[in-house]
């Protein structure tokens, strides 16, 4: 088994796009990914450490364009949880994938995520969801749930239970299938591509399809794969409009909902995650990636708005009567490795004192990425981090 048996490879031709090279079978991906085997472990061990180990360009918190990522085990995200928190959110992100609530045909889904900057490449265009792996397929489940709720809405195919995969039919598309010969039994990957060229590894087909029907309108058939709420997939057309899903892997996820710095660290580790450390130039790029993903471009006119600043995990230690120490660590207690943070103007932070008590946590400025510290009692949008293991991504 080689390592790109398990990795994405970035073509950095001038139309930038994830490369996948599949080496095992639907059967053998299964029996080995999630058995969890200790040679694969193993492997997938090693094949990180080497990974991390080589070279990366940071200049300016940029990486380089020639990367990899390696995908593991998806985070185990509390859906029931984090879906209450998502309500008002048009963009929402596991660590893997992101889902856009706006309805789009699957071509226009298509281009929508090649517009994605991956945070963690910070150079490399997006792609629609890519689905290699049992454990994908159910991250996928767990992103509709979190856009959603974790019931079905409506009826069977209400757009709501569903959304676009980036794979579709590129042989014996242009037919209609005879009754005997639908369904998976029939189905024959090597008629089928995920965006990124790669032939599908695994599937999980509802019964029945694909069946490859025909539009009597427009003559189309279909040829394109959404997936629904239940984890099972359909063939559908591609002008049909649903929610889509774009391949992510970033370390950020970006919460709208307004909440108090202590509620925000609860609330990141009861979905699952943590609070949000930075600790580099490009941890603090990739949050304003992040949250230009999640919340938009647009900022609040006053630069004070609330809107306009996001928690992180990072507060002042304090001594017995309640004063900054001037040091600096992250919730978990672990330090601040940034030597040189980029605090808002010269005089931050700058400790002011109030009745509710001084301002020690630090707060992340949409507007230029700045740091200002800030009261703990402030109502402001908050940053979980995911854990690296979920998905990484390494310079060769």
């Amino acid at each position: 088994m080689s390592v790109s048996d398990v990795r994405y490879n970035v073509n950095t031709n001038h139309t930038t796009e994830l490369k996948y090279t599949p080496a095992l079978t639907k059967r053998s991906l299964t029996k080995h990914y999630n058995s969890g085997g200790m040679v694969f472990k193993i492997f997938l061990f090693f094949s990180m450490v080497f990974a991390r180990s080589v070279g990366q360009n940071t200049e300016d918190g940029v990486y380089g364009e020639d990367a990899t990522f390696i995908l593991n085990q998806p985070v185990a995200i509390n859906a029931r949880k984090m879906s209450k928190a998502l309500n008002e959110q048009g963009v929402v992100a596991t660590c893997r994938y992101l889902l856009y609530k706006t309805y789009l045909d699957w071509y226009g889904a298509k281009d929508s995520c090649r517009n994605v900057t991956l945070p963690m490449t910070l150079k490399t265009r997006g792609s629609m969801a890519t689905v290699k792996t049992e454990a994908e397929n159910k991250d996928l489940v767990t992103l509709m749930k979190l856009a959603y709720g974790v019931k079905y809405v409506g009826k069977k195919y209400d757009r709501r239970n569903w959304v676009w995969l980036g794979m579709e039919k590129v042989i014996n598309n242009d037919k209609k299938l005879p009754k005997k010969q639908v369904g998976e039994k029939f189905f024959n990957s090597s008629e089928w591509r995920w965006v990124d060229g790669s032939e599908p590894v695994w599937w999980n087909w509802q019964k029945k399809m694909p069946d490859q029907e025909i539009d009597k309108k427009t003559k189309l058939f279909q040829d394109k794969v959404s997936l629904s709420k239940r984890g099972t997939w359909d063939d559908s057309f591609g002008f049909k409009v649903m929610p889509y899903a774009c391949n992510y892997c970033g370390k950020y996820i970006v919460i709208k909902k307004h909440v108090k710095w202590e509620q925000a660290r609860k609330m990141c580790e009861s979905f699952g995650l943590t609070m949000a450390k930075i600790n580099s130039k490009e941890d603090n790029n990739e949050l304003d990636m992040a949250a230009k993903i999640m919340m938009g471009e647009e900022v609040g006119q006053k630069r004070w708005n609330n809107t306009n600043w996001i928690w992180i995990g990072t507060r002042e230690v304090m001594d017995e009567n309640g004063i900054g120490t001037g040091v600096w660590e992250h919730h978990d207690g672990t330090p601040l490795l940034w030597e040189t943070p980029g605090w808002d103007f010269k005089r931050q932070p700058d400790n002011w004192v109030r009745k509710r008590g001084e301002q020690q946590a630090v707060a992340f400025s949409r507007i230029n990425k700045k740091w200002d510290d800030s009261f703990l009692h402030k109502k402001r949008p908050f940053a979980c981090m995911c854990p690296e293991e979920a998905c990484s991504t390494n310079i060769y």
